[in-house]
């Protein structure tokens, strides 16, 4: 009996090595291509990082887009950017316009390099709708832009950009971000453009290998870091200035333009959202939905405080490099003032989440 299992355990690993082998050799088989749009190279550095960690026995071309006249001998293609006013640059949207049609037939994956990779971030500005920002979230528009190309992954990284280093136009960009967007946060140069978060750049290339080649993940990505982990400082202005990698996961600003809370818990999203509409019934706070992806959901919470009519902007998100973990971040643009009672109810909020402050 013992050497017919010892016999039936061989058999296991050998069909096991059988079915890793004929995988490996059906990845191998597959032409890729990174296709990025770049001005001060951030893009491409992350482009040949990525191409590192998928694998140098996977064919996967490296090329800027300047480089690409056709895409159709690929079987999959990994469109990369820095971002412009929100969204990739004009000349990915030009890009994607002229193949959708080939593209459509094909595993694609997106990624931006961006300032700010809190996907739980709203943005408003003087005469402008608060609407959200950062990461991925600047991707919506070119999926929505042509829905024929269903990406398989995205990914929003952050930003590796030395700020005296920028043109002159993205220098005046980044002051005038600073004054309208400022939400009692540093909003300086670096904290946005040095912003790059390795972990995602790392779930990236392995959602690669997994989700369009078929290939375990690697165990151990971090030995790739080098593309990262440069021996420039990150801030020319202050060499001694060290990489930033996230931002705050908890904080509370109230200011006299914004209030704003940001929250994290160990749960599941779904619990979570149920946690939240419970705490809207019974705040009286009335949710509208705005919008939802697969990693986020923005809510408006409308409710009279005072007598004045007040939204409060509420987004649940996961984060690629905090998995198990659910980001909540609460704002209100109303002034002091009219803010009545909203402390109370996001203390109650707090509450219903699981949520404990100083954690």
């Amino acid at each position: 009996m013992k050497r017919v299992l010892k016999i039936g355990k061989v058999v296991c690993l050998l069909l096991i090595l059988l079915l890793l082998t004929v995988a490996a050799e059906a990845s191998a088989g597959l032409k890729g291509i990174i296709i990025y749009d770049t001005i001060y190279h951030s893009t491409a550095e992350v482009a040949y990082w990525i191409r590192a960690m998928v694998g140098e026995d996977q064919y996967l071309e490296v090329k800027h887009i300047d480089q690409i006249v056709d895409v159709s001998p690929y079987d999959y293609v990994i469109i990369g950017s820095y971002t412009r006013w929100e969204k990739p640059s004009s000349r990915i949207y030009k890009f994607v316009e002229k193949y959708q049609d080939v593209l459509a037939t094909k595993k694609v994956g997106y990624f931006v390099t961006c300032g700010d990779s809190d996907e739980t971030m709203i943005l408003k500005t003087p005469g402008g709708t608060p609407h959200l920002i950062a990461g991925r979230n600047y991707l919506y528009d070119i999926q929505q832009k042509f829905p024929k190309v269903k990406p398989v992954i995205i990914g929003g990284f952050g930003g590796r950009q030395v700020n005296p280093n920028l043109s002159i136009v993205d220098k005046m960009f980044t002051a005038l971000l600073e004054k309208l967007a400022r939400e009692g946060v540093n909003w300086a140069g670096r904290d946005v453009w040095e912003s790059l978060i390795p972990e995602r750049v790392e779930y990236f290339a392995n959602e690669i290998r997994t989700k369009i080649l078929g290939i375990p993940p690697l165990a151990d990505p971090k030995p790739y870091r080098k593309y990262w982990n440069s021996l420039q400082p990150a801030k020319v202005g202050n060499p001694t200035l060290a990489k930033l990698t996230v931002k705050p996961y908890v904080e509370v600003r109230d200011a006299d333009r914004v209030y704003f809370d940001r929250l994290r818990v160990k749960d599941t999203f779904e619990n979570a959202e149920a946690n939240l509409k419970a705490w809207a019934k019974a705040a009286g706070v009335n949710l509208a939905e705005q919008r939802r992806t697969f990693f986020n959901v923005y809510y408006h919470g409308k409710k009279s405080y005072g007598g004045n009519e007040a939204v409060l902007h509420i987004v649940l998100g996961t984060m690629p490099e905090d998995p198990g973990y659910i980001h909540i971040s609460v704002r209100s643009y109303d002034k002091k003032e009219k803010r009545g009672s909203l402390y109370s109810d996001i203390n109650a909020l707090e509450k219903q989440i699981g949520f404990v402050r100083g954690k």
